[in-house]
């Protein structure tokens, strides 16, 4: 069953909630290759950006309950790359298998089109087959495999890309 839940603009009273989200994915898998607990600062880095191209959003649920997050981000801080954005979609794990994730994609591809990005892109770890499956859903090919670049758990890890071209 979908759950009903609608996006706002990313706000420092979300920063907490969305913190404690991401920390879940940075202690407990290897969905995001930070290794420690982040702090209220290093979220804030994550979230706010000087260029407003760049944005993030929180999904709120039933009661504005913060249900997950998504950005949209630099791929790198460098003009040149202003046309081209990161997607990051996050979900507490209780909002897990709910159509939220489908949802975000359709939310962050029409802010994307609004801004005028051209290239869309999902960087994402290689055991991340729910992310993979989803990108690939919403037409994006993977247009790039990096072996053994990121050391989580003792372990060399893959990171894969995958591109939308959207204007």
């Amino acid at each position: 069953m979908e759950a009903a839940v609608k996006f706002a603009a990313t706000e420092e009273h979300h920063v907490s909630a969305i913190r404690d989200i991401y920390n879940y994915y940075v202690l407990n898998t290897t969905v995001t290759f930070h290794a420690e607990a982040l702090d209220d600062e290093e979220m804030r880095s994550i979230l706010f950006f000087k260029n407003p191209r760049f944005c993030s959003y929180t999904i709120l649920g039933n009661e504005d309950q913060v249900a997950g997050y998504l950005i949209l981000g630099y791929y790198k801080p460098r003009q040149a790359y202003d046309y081209t954005a990161e997607v990051t979609i996050y979900l507490h794990p209780e909002w897990i298998g709910k159509g939220i994730g489908r949802k975000a994609m359709l939310y962050i591809e029409e802010i994307a089109k609004q801004k005028k990005f051209h290239a869309l892109l999902g960087v994402i770890c290689s055991e991340n087959e729910t992310s993979i499956e989803l990108f690939k859903k919403f037409g994006y090919w993977e247009c790039a495999h990096f072996k053994e670049v990121g050391l989580k758990y003792n372990r060399l890890l893959d990171v894969v890309v995958y591109e939308k071209l959207i204007n």
